[in-house]
């Protein structure tokens, strides 16, 4: 079983190329460390993917009970959140903010380097001067890009232009419209606080007839891979994600080893990303400045060291530059040893222009290699040839991947809506529908109506002990042998199953981190949304299934569930000879009560005598409403004699009894009639003879068998 020392991480998403990056740096980091980790969603299944800055209203402990310590992302919790999990002895890391008032070791992309490097490209290559700036300011990274914005513009001596603000993070934050930035004269550049807000300047702009880079340079915040597409390609800063979340997960197996942790921002560095939006038109072949010391495979490393956060690149550095020394010689057995490490080193780059800057950085190196002559010069050439054709082949197989990936992932989304939304042989509380999925194992906590938590029996695709169902608590869940089904390379996945005001509960699965897929669109997520709008259904579909069989103003059958009722006892008197009885009453003196005192005080004496009735009957006898002041009775395994006797006096008397309804007291009488099931009867025909029987009882004013 799973002892308390799982990482929880807080995230309003746990998937996407954003935060999947950061997930997947915590859950590697974790996994370095042995521990498992548990990635909670703070964000409702199917939420909006707009992101404010503002705290979500979070507040459940769930998972507590098995997590030592906690890796916060920004806009995850309410900082009132954070101090609860410090009162109860667990540590918190902060990743991409930080809170006044609170000593919290926070890891923090260098907001302010990447915007200052952004500005003072523009200024010293583009010579721009005036300058505006979009951005929403209710979160803290963009407030720090925005005063860096400012610093680096008091530095050069320039005045801030327009600041034009966003409502948020993404496309639909962007209201302005070109007016509004040339109001005070056009700006020489943009500067938007993220990638998204950028995408929407860039549409603006041209629907005011501005053009993008020859009017106005623009450039954006975040690298996502939708920078690279556009035209013209955006300028952007690349955050080390997948860093910053091994980085969190550091600070916080030394706080959890009781080690001193200093409560000041870590920072790592961002990289600007400098194409088409900025002016840069021939980016793509330009490298960095060499340092005054770099020269040979020393440049070579730096070159290949800066593609990965953190990283290093002597090794491959070394043997790029041997391969090449022996390709120029006619010996090219060394190329494969290279290729692979250097595959190696960019499969740990997030960065999206990696894989040019590691070719390029080798055909700067082999331009400047000592060659004898002619022959070894073409030898080398050959060498880097064979080099960069095999890293191109190795990212356009993993492009293919993703292709591949994506169109899985669209089939997988196809027939998990079919299963759950359209297939009644599928039950939405067992997750063994998590099988049409690529997770390993699931389990699901229902919310019952008093707000209490239950879990039903869990799902896993591997042998293993079974996940039990049971009451749960939001700190116990998920049980710890859904935590036990997750192997290396998984991690354990938390969503609350709500959908709007729905909340169903909680969704638990074992999955790998997904990173390929917009923020909030992660199968985890899909699978949420889908379990509570499936349970929705199913509850809409059962009382609407009621409502068609039931009288809507007593609540009892009606005529044809009574009938259904009927014919399935019918069927067993056939098979089994098990005796039945049908009653048929009409109330005396209803219509008395109905003229006199109205059709409202009708309709609750009609109320009052449904509940009667099912008090005077057995749990297994039916009782319906025939219409009007018309009621049947079905009593199973019972025939003619002392017992029916017994049944409808109790009625007759119960029926007789006073009713006290507001400030009137009625009376009303009941006839009842009886009809015994018989081998060859019909429905039609024991309806009619309980009818007859119950007329011939109201005529001579007593009971007729």
């Amino acid at each position: 079983m799973v002892d308390a020392g799982a990482v929880g991480l807080l995230s309003p998403f746990v998937g996407g190329t954003y935060y999947g990056s950061l997930v997947a740096g915590v859950a590697a980091a974790a996994e370095f460390y042995g521990r498992r980790l548990i990635a909670i969603q703070t964000l409702d299944a199917a939420a909006d993917v707009t992101l404010t800055g503002g705290d979500p209203e979070f507040d459940d402990p769930v998972a507590w009970d098995h997590i030592s310590g906690f890796v916060a992302l920004a806009d995850a919790v309410h900082p009132a959140y954070l101090a609860r999990l410090e009162q109860a002895g667990k540590p918190v890391v902060l990743v991409g903010h930080t809170i006044a008032g609170r000593d919290l070791p926070a890891v923090l992309s260098d907001n302010g380097a990447g915007i200052r490097a952004v500005v003072t490209h523009l200024i010293r290559e583009h010579g721009c001067r005036r300058f505006a700036f979009t951005g929403h300011l209710g979160a803290s990274d963009i407030r720090e890009r925005h005063d860096a914005y400012l610093d680096v513009l008091a530095s050069h001596g320039l005045e801030p232009g327009v600041f034009l603000p966003a409502h948020n993070n993404v496309e639909s934050g962007v209201t302005w419209d070109a007016a509004d930035l040339l109001r005070h004269g056009p700006p020489d550049a943009l500067i938007a606080a993220t990638d998204r807000n950028a995408i929407a300047a860039l549409q603006v702009l041209a629907a005011g007839g501005l053009n993008c880079p020859d009017d106005i340079l623009v450039t954006g915040f975040d690298d996502i891979d939708e920078a690279r597409l556009l035209r013209a390609e955006l300028a952007s800063v690349s955050q080390p994600l997948d860093a910053m979340g091994r980085r969190a997960v550091d600070l916080l197996m030394r706080m959890l080893d009781g080690q001193d942790v200093p409560s000041a921002p870590h920072l790592l560095p961002t990289g600007f990303v400098p194409r088409s939006s900025c002016g840069c038109v021939d980016f793509a072949e330009r490298l960095p400045e060499p340092g005054a010391d770099d020269d040979g495979v020393r440049l070579l490393a730096t070159r290949l060291a800066g593609v990965v956060p953190d990283g290093t690149g002597v090794r491959a550095a070394g043997l790029t530059a041997d391969a090449l020394t022996a390709a120029s010689a006619g010996d090219t057995s060394a190329i494969g040893a290279a290729v692979a490490e250097l595959q190696t080193l960019l499969a740990g780059s997030t960065d999206p222009d990696a894989l040019r800057v590691a070719c390029r950085a080798i055909q700067e190196y082999a331009a400047e290699m000592p060659v004898t002559d002619a022959t070894a010069a073409t030898r080398v050439g050959g060498g880097v040839q064979a080099i960069v054709l095999s890293l191109g082949r190795d990212r356009a197989h993993a492009h293919l991947g993703d292709k591949l990936h994506l169109r899985s992932l669209i089939s997988v989304n196809y027939t998990l809506n079919r299963a759950l939304l359209h297939r009644r042989d599928v039950e939405p509380q067992d997750p063994s529908w998590l099988g049409l999925t690529p997770a390993t194992a699931g389990s699901i906590a229902l919310r019952r109506t008093d707000g209490r938590l239950t879990r039903t029996r869990g799902w896993r695709r591997r042998p293993g002990p079974v996940i039990p169902p049971g009451p749960t608590t939001a700190t116990a869940f998920p049980p710890a042998e859904l935590l036990d089904a997750a192997e290396p390379g998984e991690t354990v996945f938390v969503v609350k199953a709500k959908v709007g005001d729905s909340d169903r509960g909680w969704l638990a699965l074992v999955d790998a981190v997904e990173n390929r897929v917009e923020d909030g669109r992660e199968m985890v997520n899909q699978c949420a949304a889908l379990l509570t709008i499936a349970l929705d259904l199913r509850d809409q579909q059962q009382r609407l299934e009621r409502e068609a069989q039931s009288d809507r103003l007593t609540g009892l059958p009606n005529r044809s569930s009574f009938v259904a009722s009927l014919e399935a006892a019918l069927a067993r008197r056939r098979t089994e000879a098990r005796p039945a009885v049908v009653l048929f009453l009409d109330l005396d003196g209803f219509k008395q009560v109905n003229d006199s005192m109205g059709h409202h005080t009708g309709d609750r004496l009609l109320v009052c005598v449904a509940d009667r009735l099912r008090h005077c009957l057995r749990r297994e006898d039916v009782v319906g409403r025939f219409g009007g002041d018309e009621f049947l009775v079905l009593l199973d395994d019972l025939s003619a004699g002392a017992e029916l006797d017994d049944v409808v006096e109790r009625i007759t008397t119960s029926i007789g009894s006073p009713f006290k309804l507001g400030d009137h007291t009625v009376h009303v009488g009941v006839s009842i009639g009886t009809a015994e099931c018989g081998p060859t009867t019909t429905v039609d025909q024991l309806l009619q003879e309980a009818d007859r029987s119950m007329y011939r009882a109201k005529g001579a004013g007593r009971i007729a068998a």
